[in-house]
């Protein structure tokens, strides 16, 4: 059986086990021990506490991913049942602790609940103190206490000294508080201590973090899920509601913020089942994940939860619909373990060492990164670190200084050295696949050449024929086409530049009017465009015009492939508010183009810009959008005495978790397209989120350099030269640029979240 065969049987075991309703958590509330003690039973019987203990044991040996495919159905029914903290938080620490007669007790069904915290100590082998907020403490047939010093004993709820008093959760469940007075701990009751078991805790503890993110994941999906259903069918006004731009985009917004949920999740789960976590080799890397997932799921599923009920209106508010109890779960399961500010502060904490300081943890770099001409390698092969070391020594060694950090894109002309540089290492087009002359990076790759090139301060070249029209003629276009363009792309001999949008086509692209007309053994062009990046500086444009003025708008567009160099070409360059000719208009006039440069068929043409649009949001999404302003705050923060301000700490926690979040959404949607797939709508989520992560980031930035924010130009600060306001000026043409983000905001609506469109 495949893994993906195994999770599936067990998601479907636990969703017909749960059912599809909420009325056995109705029932159960307010009872003790706040959960049914026959379904658990029958939950033991399934074999599903054991999930995560080894074989010899009696468990069965998998992951947390095979444990989080049981929990997920049953947090979508909001079972009470403590299958988390039982099989997932209590076996990780038993295992860890190599406790084989606790192992047992749990696969045997003993409610074994983990209390770690509070106010415990140890004296005399003695235990004293309370611990608060202990799920399913009234229910537990065992507790797992955890003490300073790495100290793990299993003690009976019985223990003499021992009491456990309820705690009503705000979904009506039950957790508890332990006191302990002079509690004896037996030899034969002490799992273990020291720096053993501080490890197992720490890892216990991540696994538990993580459980609970994905609970808070389930419970924000379903919840989604029962408030888009009511946007589709409640009517107001003759319209059903979800046909309102003003919801469509709130709820969009929601719809962000669980996939960008999703990702986190997905790194974490991802981070726990790596090979050198299991053997505890990097539980900072492993804490930081944890922290992450529960920051982003604790705030994505409160506010999923509170904006579900106002999204209902006043059937929300009642206790008889379910979206109240998905936020009252939402609530306690967002405390529990840590609040999403907690979190984002401890992810800061456990990143404190500056991000441009010599990396003492990066190997020397391999002598195939430093050499300047194209080698036979796999850029995937070889551990991360060394992938990483490469690309900044070879980056630091050859880009020059005076064009670093510039906060705006580079000109072929000043780039020209570095770009035939790049061309002969074979490092123009990570992307793409080895076959066709790219790097052939992997997602997580990718992100870390992002990263590198913008902590080198490298500034963007004209790169629309790498980002976006090669990937689409490796999916559109004929063999010939692909045989000429793409080794001219790759080689720069060809700059491109993208001719979309017209004075009245913006995001409304396809009522565009530029004209192509049969002619002989081509088409003849005339028209205009407008905002379109750097043409001044291109030599070539793929285009969209219009063969066949009597069809529907999309159905009459083709797609071109332009040489700018030809007779009826004019460029104009339009001066932007930062003072910098980025953008131009174009005009043809009689422009003849030949019938071979007609991407796709004829009147066909939008199906192939659709194509190209995935690839140009997916661009537009990238993270190295926001990771130049993100460096630029910790370098002005370290200058200017902000770094150990604990307002200012806050604030950069939470921006970096957002450009964090960015990057795993990313790599999700990069793996597609490394995969051969063309992004769908649903890559908008990318451009939104990296766009409203820009406006976050940029408008800090120059909150940070207090007054000197309202000075333009390059500024000196402690030996660091920053351009506060170019990253801002930036942001704008990034959110607009390949539809804005309110247009994005509808397609999601319509095309991902099936919201109606309004009647005539």
């Amino acid at each position: 059986m495949t893994d993906d065969a195994l999770l599936s049987m067990l998601s479907d075991s636990a969703a017909r086990f749960a059912g599809t309703g909420t009325g056995r958590a109705r029932a159960l509330r307010g009872t003790l021990p706040g959960f049914d003690r026959d379904i658990w039973d029958a939950m033991v019987a399934q074999g599903w506490t054991g999930v995560m203990v080894r074989e010899d044991a009696g468990g069965q040996g998998l992951g947390l991913t095979a444990a989080l495919a049981l929990i997920d159905p049953l947090a979508r029914s909001l079972a009470p049942e403590p299958l988390a903290t039982v099989a997932v938080e209590a076996a990780v620490l038993a295992g860890a602790a190599a406790a084989t007669d606790v192992l047992q007790a749990i696969v045997a069904g003993r409610v074994t609940v983990v209390a770690a915290g509070g106010t415990l100590e140890v004296r005399a082998g003695r235990l004293s103190g309370h611990v608060a907020h202990v799920p399913a403490a009234l229910g537990a047939d065992l507790f797992l206490l955890a003490a300073p010093g790495g100290l793990i004993a299993a003690l009976p709820p019985d223990a003499p000294g021992l009491t456990v008093t309820p705690e009503p959760r705000a979904d009506g469940t039950c957790a508890g508080r332990l006191d302990l007075r002079d509690v004896v701990v037996p030899a034969g009751a002490l799992l273990t201590e020291g720096a053993a078991g501080t490890d197992a805790l720490r890892r216990a503890r991540a696994a538990a973090v993580i459980a609970t993110a994905a609970e808070l994941f389930a419970c924000m999906d379903r919840a989604l899920d029962l408030t888009l259903d009511y946007m589709r069918l409640r009517e107001q006004f003759g319209q059903p509601i979800g046909a309102f731009q003003a919801l469509q985009h709130r709820a969009v917004d929601l719809y962000i913020q669980k996939e960008l949920s999703r990702a986190a999740l997905a790194e974490a789960v991802a981070i726990f089942e790596d090979a050198d976590c299991a053997e505890g080799a990097d539980l900072d890397r492993l804490d930081h994940a944890a922290s992450r997932a529960k920051a982003r799921t604790g705030h994505a599923a409160l506010l999923i939860g509170r904006e579900a009920i106002k999204l209902h209106g006043a059937i929300g508010v009642t206790d008889d619909h379910d979206a109240g109890l998905f936020l009252r779960r939402i609530l306690s399961l967002a405390a529990l373990h840590g609040t999403a500010d907690r979190h984002r502060m401890r992810c800061d904490a456990l990143t404190r060492v500056a991000p441009d300081a010599p990396d003492a943890d990066l190997p020397p770099p391999p002598p195939e990164y430093l050499a300047t001409t194209r080698l036979d390698v796999d850029w995937n092969a070889g551990p991360e670190a060394a992938f990483r070391a490469g690309l900044r020594a070879f980056f630091e060694a050859h880009y020059p200084q005076h064009l670093r950090d510039k906060g705006r894109r580079g000109t072929p002309r000043e780039l020209r050295d570095w770009l035939a540089l790049m061309v002969a290492k074979g490092w123009m087009a990570p992307a793409w696949p080895r076959a066709a002359g790219g790097m052939g990076l992997s997602p997580a790759r990718q992100l870390i050449f992002i990263e590198e090139r913008e902590r080198a301060g490298i500034m963007r070249h004209p790169d629309q024929g790498t980002v976006m029209l090669g990937p689409m003629l490796m999916q559109h276009g004929t063999e010939a086409q692909q045989r000429h363009w793409l080794p001219r792309i790759l080689s720069n001999e060809t700059i491109w530049c993208q001719g979309y949008s017209e004075p009245q086509a913006g995001s409304d692209l396809a009522s565009l009017r530029t004209r192509a007309v049969p002619d002989g053994d081509g088409y003849v062009i005339d028209g205009s465009k407008i905002w379109t990046t750097m043409a001044h500086h291109a030599t070539h444009m793929f285009l969209l015009a219009r063969t066949d003025p009597a069809a529907k708008k999309q159905a009459g567009l083709s797609f071109f492939l332009l040489d700018l160099a030809t007779p009826g070409v004019t460029v104009r360059p339009i001066r932007n508010i930062a003072g910098h000719e980025e953008f131009c208009e174009v005009f043809f006039d009689a422009v003849r183009v030949p019938a071979e440069n007609l991407v796709g068929p004829l009147h066909g043409g939008w199906t192939v810009a659709k194509s190209l649009l995935g690839f140009e949001r997916l661009n537009n999404g990238s993270p190295r959008r926001v990771e130049g302003p993100l460096k630029l705050a910790r370098a002005l923060a370290r200058a200017t005495g902000l770094d150990d301000d604990p307002v200012f700490r806050s604030r950069l926690a939470a921006v970096t978790l957002d450009v964090a979040d960015l990057k795993s959404a990313y790599a999700r949607f990069a793996g597609l397209v490394g995969a051969g797939a063309t992004p769908g709508p649903e890559v908008s989520l990318l451009k939104v989120w990296a766009g409203d992560c820009a406006q976050r980031l940029t408008e800090f930035l120059i909150e940070t350099a207090g007054e000197a924010g309202g000075t333009a130009g390059q500024q000196d600060f402690g030996g660091v030269s920053i351009d506060v306001l170019a990253p801002f000026y930036a942001m704008f043409p990034a959110q607009i640029a390949s539809g804005t983000n309110d247009i994005q905001r509808n397609i999601l609506a319509t095309r991902v979240l099936g919201l109606p469109r309004p009647r005539p």
